[in-house]
């Protein structure tokens, strides 16, 4: 019988004869490289074994994100290091590239077009060999076991807080039948609050109940406002460091884009109700103006305290801005349909009736879409130096295709608005393309030219707020909703071709091309229908808990804002784990839930 020893001695060989030869893992050495990938998540490691090749290899490779870019060079191998490792980004699929710097050799072009998909922490290998001065490769082939999906913390949270939702719900129906049966207490069935018609965003709805004037506040809005303002604290802390909980690099949708151009249709919606109530009133326009002008100015400095209030140097100060952006689009909205307020939509003669919450406000539509016009052909036609008339790209490493460099173009006409008007150090630095484009020039997601689509976005809720106030019946205003939705939902898919690249107008949140703002608009409509028929019809969900912080937004939004920094250093860690950023990231925005929720229960509520 064998004895321990040679038991350990034959365990320590198979292990390392198992790690050789079956997981075929290279020894660990980073390549040399060119260019600074961040460690943690989102990351695989690929190794390059370039045994018996005697010349200087060089790896290029470059993300499908990278929308016309030209593959980079990642790393150059020289002959001596046979096997080294490269860190890649698992986000997107990537087109890669092996070659020599040796004029003699001659590369296979297997080893042109290397495209793969790697997966989270995964282990990957491109073999590299050279036969009679060719070089052959082989595509990456994974190694070692395979990696852990990466979005199960995703169906992890979502079924924590599935089963809380069921907790909470199955909790009240048996307090109120529990309190019924010991107390004979029978809960109200309308839960009434008292608001402010003086502010312009929040909806307010008159009825008559035995002749005496009963005020609603439509809770499906406030929920869908709610639910945009969670979605966005997560994304703005970090969406526990998925791809899709941040911003689309250029074109295309992303869980992050949605959020923002859903709170400015929102806000049309909300002003339609708030416009019948100073109509009945009798409200001049000089006192409505000035409450225009006087929202419009709070909330720009809002805005400008927020994103530039940690900026010592005025010369470096962010002009525009996300509450900015509100601002202006509210003051230029809101001003507009002051001149065409009606105090009812009646006055449409018979054969359109059915239309006369479109035909009453056709001075309205003009007015909107000369704004189309003028952002088209502001875009496509004036003249941007150095570089490509019409162009849409983000500059940097894209290429427009024509052999132009288009390097410091990025948002082509849009950017150069801001530039030339703000000035270059006014401009936001940090555009979401800089990562994957490597772009130089500022960029604003939220510049000038973009306030006049973001107008006719607001102009769109403000539709489906003419609905909810021109027809009453449920059927009347979801059969409206959902035409709407289909009519921008279709044009944008025309404008786009349903591509992310290749359209005529491609779907881009940092231009806010008109195809961006009529795909948020159709997504809208749809959400509300949604919201409108299980919380204010049918009263299945009574909308928490978004509904909270939807009833005091712009505090929530202010104050995640300003505390974020602070909030998130008590923290004092540096995930390296989706799990761990997801815990952070859900515990940051329940603080501000809660805080709503106590708000709600404390009767306090502010607007601008």
């Amino acid at each position: 019988m064998a004895n321990l020893s040679e038991i350990s001695v034959f365990v320590i060989i198979l292990s390392i004869f198992v790690t050789v030869c079956v997981c075929d893992a290279p020894p660990v050495m980073m390549c040399p490289s060119t260019r600074t990938v961040k460690s943690g998540i989102n990351i695989a490691e690929l190794y390059v074994n370039t045994q018996g090749v005697n010349s200087t290899i060089v790896l290029q490779l470059i993300s499908s994100e990278c929308y016309t870019c030209a593959l980079q060079n990642v790393s150059v191998i020289p002959a001596a290091k046979q096997n080294c490792s490269v860190i890649v980004d698992t986000r997107w699929p990537v087109r890669m590239a092996v070659i020599s710097d040796d004029s003699s050799d001659k590369i296979n072009p297997n080893c042109l077009d290397l495209g793969a998909r790697f997966e989270e922490n995964g282990n990957y290998v491109i073999y590299v060999t050279k036969k009679n001065n060719v070089i052959t490769c082989q595509p990456p082939l994974r190694v070692g076991s395979d990696p852990a999906d990466s979005n199960i913390t995703i169906y992890a949270c979502f079924g924590i807080f599935t089963g809380l939702a069921l907790a909470w719900i199955g909790f009240s129906k048996c307090k109120r039948r529990f309190m019924r049966v010991l107390f004979e207490i029978h809960p109200s069935a309308v839960d009434t609050v008292t608001c402010s018609e003086q502010d312009l965003g929040i909806p307010t709805n008159s009825t008559k109940d035995h002749g005496i004037e009963k005020k609603e506040r439509l809770k499906s809005l406030d929920t869908l406002r709610g639910l945009s303002l969670v979605i966005m604290m997560f994304v703005n802390y970090g969406g526990a460091g998925y791809w899709f909980f941040s911003h689309s690099k250029w074109n295309g949708l992303t869980v992050a884009d949605l959020v923002f151009p859903w709170f400015i249709w929102i806000m049309g919606t909300a002003m339609a109700y708030s416009y019948l109530s100073l109509a009945k009133k009798k409200e001049s326009t000089g006192k409505i103006f000035l409450k225009i002008l006087r929202r419009s100015i709070t909330l720009f400095a809002l805005g400008f305290l927020v994103s530039s209030g940690g900026i010592r140097n005025f010369k470096k100060w962010r002009i525009m801005g996300v509450l900015q952006r509100f601002s202006l689009t509210y003051f230029i909205t809101a001003t507009v349909h002051m001149f065409v307020m009606k105090e009812s939509n009646v006055g449409a003669n018979k054969k359109w009736k059915e239309f006369r919450d479109i035909v009453n406000y056709w001075k309205e539509w003009i007015v909107q879409l000369l704004f189309i016009l003028i952002h088209t052909c502001v875009t496509f036609l004036l003249k941007v130096p150095g570089c490509p008339t019409g162009y849409l790209g983000p500059g940097g490493l894209a290429n427009d295709g024509n052999g132009a460099d288009v390097k410091l173009c990025t948002g082509g006409a849009a950017g150069y608005v801001d530039r030339y008007i703000l000035g270059e150090k006014q401009v936001y630095g940090s555009p979401t393309c800089a990562e994957i484009y490597e772009t130089t020039v500022p960029y604003d997601p939220e510049g000038l030219l973009g306030v006049l689509t973001s107008c006719f976005l607001c102009f769109l809720g403000l539709q489906a707020g003419k609905i909810l106030v021109t027809f009453k019946g449920v059927q009347e205003r979801v059969l409206r909703f959902l035409i709407w939705a289909v009519v921008t939902g279709v044009i944008s898919a025309i404008l786009c071709k349903a591509s992310q690249n290749d359209g005529w107008i491609p779907v881009n949140k940092n231009l806010w091309s008109i195809s961006y703002v009529l795909a948020m608009a159709s997504m809208a409509f749809v959400l509300l229908t949604f919201c409108y028929l299980t919380v204010d019809v049918y009263q299945i969900w009574n909308g928490a808990p978004f509904y909270y912080p939807g009833m005091n937004s712009i505090v929530v939004y202010v104050c995640h804002e300003v505390f974020s920094t602070p909030f998130q250093s008590f923290w004092d860690l540096h995930p390296s784990s989706h799990a761990i950023f997801m815990l952070i990231n859900v515990v940051d925005v329940s603080f501000w839930v809660s805080l709503s929720f106590y708000l709600y229960n404390k009767k306090i509520f502010i607007s601008v």
